[in-house]
């Protein structure tokens, strides 16, 4: 596959994490106000599933780009 073609979708899977944190800043409430609704932990909840979408994006991003770049043996040209 052409080597661009990795690091373009790197860059991408590492800008979907950025916005995913940007969305859930403007979409989720602060913790100041679930709490005086009830749903702490809901809150916390939420933002786990955030971070956790967000490294698994960084790590896979981090992949492509390392791909495209040729330091991972598998995908280096022989």
């Amino acid at each position: 596959m052409n080597r661009n073609v990795w690091i373009v979708a790197g860059i991408v899977v590492i800008a979907l994490g950025i916005v995913n944190v940007i969305l859930g800043t403007y979409l989720v409430p602060t913790i100041s106000v679930a709490t005086e609704r009830g749903t702490g932990p809901g809150w916390w909840l939420i933002w786990s599933v955030i971070a956790l979408t967000v490294v698994c994006a960084l790590a896979l991003g981090g992949f492509l780009l390392a791909a495209g770049l040729g330091k991972v043996p598998e995908t280096a040209d022989r």
